[in-house]
């Protein structure tokens, strides 16, 4: 079945607020394209600093995504509560608690690029994803004269730059491409062996690819 994808285009600030109102990243996402659409639009800078919360807390939730998906159970409650509100710890956690995240990530998504079903996948660049979250953090978190920041067009056509590039790399990886995680411990042994030996750099990508086409027939 087809995504349905919403536009983000040409609506107004009341359907923002009112229409597909989600609390994913992707709905923090959606937001933000539709803050910046009205904007540029509309020359509002108000609209700007709505999208440049949405975006930074669609980036946060993100990464919390990621990692309730990459660690599981081993979040405790304490981890949990460390992280709530600091992208750096959040980010710091993931990368404790799941050191592989990506390289498993890469795995999983050679595993289904072959085969008799091929699905997109996505691996995020959590150090993107950090680098974004910092640019977008500037434009909420400034002071100074009016005139030299909100008021100056050229600062908030930079800031708008800034905030829709971190948006689309969201946004269009959600909506191109299928988020999947295959932890170790639910793997078929085969491919558990297949992850062990790539995960020790016995192997290639390729050789994964290749690997997992010709188990996808022995396993079935």
């Amino acid at each position: 079945m087809a995504k349905v994808i919403p536009n983000f285009l040409n609506r107004s600030a009341n359907s923002i607020v009112s229409e597909n109102v989600r609390f994913e990243s992707s709905g923090y996402v959606f937001r933000a394209l539709s803050w910046l659409d009205i904007a540029k639009r509309e020359n509002n800078p108000v609209a700007f600093q709505y999208a440049a919360h949405d975006a930074r807390q669609g980036i946060e939730q993100l990464l919390f995504e990621e990692l309730v998906l990459s660690v599981g159970t081993k979040l405790d409650r304490a981890e949990y509560q460390k992280c709530l509100g600091n992208s750096t710890k959040l980010h710091a956690i993931i990368n404790r608690l799941s050191p592989e995240r990506e390289k498993l990530g890469n795995f999983v998504q050679a595993v289904f690029s072959g085969g008799g079903i091929r699905i997109p996948l996505m691996v995020w660049d959590h150090k993107l994803l950090m680098k974004h979250w910092g640019k977008v953090s500037k434009y909420l978190h400034w002071s100074g004269a009016i005139d030299g920041t909100i008021e100056n067009g050229a600062w908030v056509e930079k800031g708008i730059e800034i905030v829709e590039e971190a948006c689309r790399y969201i946004w269009d990886n959600q909506t191109q491409k299928e988020t999947a995680v295959m932890l170790p411990d639910d793997m078929h042994p085969e491919i558990r062996h297949l992850w062990e030996r790539y995960r020790d750099d016995d192997i290639g990508l390729e050789e994964v690819k290749i690997s997992s086409q010709l188990l996808e027939l022995a396993i079935r």
